[in-house]
């Protein structure tokens, strides 16, 4: 199904989804945003979009126009403005993060990692090249996740890898373009979801994406029979997924959402048996959000999960001036 026709099926079922799977306080303001652009100005280009630099496909350059005009304006200036441009967009940080996961992922353990250049599907605003690979601010926060996790778990063992909330792909482009035989679930709100399903099939070929209109009348999504190395599911599809996992991963949407919607996820991904979870958190929480999700609650409702490992400084620093933590949690046994 093309995304267009796609996007408007979710948007249709949207409206008889249950309250805990619809968008909260903090999504409701950027859902029309994004679903405007989307409709405009179509797929092809979509991380150009001011709603998509602004809500899920973030950048190290600044988004203002007053400082993206001062750094192009350093640019043209060559020399010195070169480097002053490059202080302004971040590259310093974006090479810091890179030299992270280039110097301390295990190579030797799975995932592998090795090798990951991002797909110029979307037509991004911005993308970084180091030793001759693309990355972007998403995918370098994912690859030094997921080198903690490796770090932090030597006898890690993946085969299915489930996300809430997983932005235009990025976990699933990583992990399947260099792990054969991998199997990757994203569940999240449409119009993200639509977005996802499109780059997924842009990415790694249509052939290994399973799409929300192959799924949406089914009483039970049985893991093991997807018929696609990767799925998009809608977020209230999930109680019907059955089967187990082996990680779980949340990067900072659950910190979009309420406490008592995130309570209801943490519930299903536990009863799914995942082993370990990867989590990417803001120490002070979302804006816009009727109460923040903080550490404390994540612990409390993962609460058949010890804490493995946590950072909010060589995997967790985010951008210049912005700190997330990661934590590794493990399941009880």
């Amino acid at each position: 199904m093309d995304p267009r026709t796609l996007l408007e099926l979710m948007l249709a079922d949207l409206d008889s989804a249950p309250e805990l799977y619809r968008p909260t306080d903090f999504w409701r303001t950027g859902l029309e945003k994004v679903v405007a652009d989307l409709r405009e100005r179509g797929f092809a280009e979509f991380r150009r979009h001011p709603s998509a630099t602004y809500f899920y496909a973030p950048q190290y350059a600044p988004v203002s126009r007053p400082a993206a005009a001062l750094s192009r304006a350093f640019g043209m200036a060559g020399g010195p403005g070169t480097l002053l441009r490059e202080r302004i967009d971040q590259v310093p940080v974006a090479r810091a993060h890179h030299a992270t996961v280039a110097a301390l992922e295990p190579a030797d353990r799975s995932p592998s990692l090795t090798g990951f250049s991002e797909s110029t599907a979307g037509a991004p605003a911005e993308q970084l090249e180091f030793d001759g690979r693309r990355f972007s601010r998403s995918s370098l926060n994912y690859l030094r996740g997921l080198v903690m996790l490796k770090r932090a778990v030597p006898d890690l063992d993946v085969s299915t890898v489930l996300e809430i909330g997983g932005g235009f792909g990025t976990l699933g482009e990583i992990l399947l373009a260099g792990n054969p035989g991998l199997r990757y679930i994203d569940v999240d709100i449409p119009p993200v979801a639509a977005v996802a399903t499109h780059y997924l099939r842009e990415a790694l070929g249509p052939e290994k994406v399973l799409d929300y209109a192959a799924t949406r009348e089914r009483e039970k999504i049985v893991i093991d029979e997807l018929e696609q190395p990767a799925t998009v599911l809608c977020s209230w599809q999930l109680p019907r997924l059955t089967g187990t996992v082996d990680l779980f991963a949340n990067f900072i949407s659950f910190q979009e959402m309420e406490p008592e919607v995130v309570a209801n996820y943490a519930g299903l991904v536990t009863d799914l048996g995942a082993r370990w979870l990867l989590l990417r958190n803001s120490p002070t929480g979302k804006p816009n959000v009727r109460e923040p999700m903080l550490r404390h609650r994540y612990l409390e409702m993962f609460d058949r999960y010890e804490l493995v490992d946590s950072d909010a400084g060589l995997y967790g620093q985010d951008s210049e001036g912005t700190v997330s933590e990661v934590m590794v949690l493990a399941r009880r046994s």
